[in-house]
C-alpha cells in the first residue's frame, strides 16, 4: 500500500513542490486552488504556498485548505506572514503547522537571514533545535519556499538535522 502524497497547493511549477520531494519519501502533487476545491483526493500533508501574492482574484490556498483541505489531510503547513496564514493557523489549531521569517509563535522561524553572492543561509528554529541552513541562491533566492518545504517535512515527522542534509545536499 502506497502512502498518501502531500498536497503542495500555490501556482503549481513551484520550488517549494521541488523541494520537498528531495525531503521527503512520499508522492507531491501540485494543485492550484481551484483544482485543490475540486480534487477529491486525501492527503497525508497539505503546504499552502501563502507567499507571494495571488495572480488572480478569487480562491486562495489558504482558502481552500480551511474550508476543504484540512478535512481531507492530517496537517496544513502555512505561512505566518501572511494575514490568510495567520487566519488560517487561529482557525486550526493544532492541525497547522507554522512557518515564518522571523514570527516566534511560528513552529519554523528563520532567523538571521542573509543573502551571499552563491548562497542563501538562515538558521532554522523550532521548540528544540536551532540548525544553520545553507543552499545555492540561484537565480532567485526564495526563502520562503524553503521555509516551507522545511516546514512540511517537520510537519511529516522528519527531523530538522536530516531535512536540512537533504536539502543542502
Amino acid at each position: 500500500m502506497t502512502a498518501a502524497p502531500v498536497a503542495v497547493v500555490g501556482q503549481g511549477g513551484t520550488l517549494t513542490a521541488s523541494l520537498l520531494r528531495r525531503l521527503i519519501g512520499v508522492p507531491v502533487v501540485e494543485l492550484t486552488p481551484y483544482q485543490a476545491a475540486l480534487e477529491g483526493g486525501g492527503y497525508r500533508a497539505v503546504v499552502v504556498e501563502n507567499f507571494d501574492l495571488p495572480s488572480q482574484v478569487g480562491l486562495t490556498g489558504c482558502g481552500v485548505a480551511r474550508w476543504d483541505l484540512s478535512q481531507r489531510s492530517g496537517v496544513t503547513v502555512v505561512g505566518l506572514d501572511d494575514p490568510a496564514g495567520r487566519r488560517l493557523a487561529q482557525a486550526m489549531p493544532g492541525s497547522v503547522y507554522a512557518y515564518s521569517d522571523g514570527r516566534p509563535q511560528a513552529d519554523l522561524t528563520a532567523k538571521n537571514v542573509r543573502l551571499g553572492e552563491q548562497s542563501l543561509e538562515f538558521e532554522a528554529l523550532t521548540d528544540g533545535e536551532l540548525m544553520r541552513v545553507r543552499v545555492p541562491c540561484g537565480e532567485q533566492p526564495r526563502l520562503y519556499d524553503h521555509l516551507a518545504a522545511l516546514a512540511g517535512a517537520l510537519a511529516l515527522g522528519i527531523p530538522l538535522s536530516d531535512a536540512v542534509a537533504r536539502l543542502g545536499g
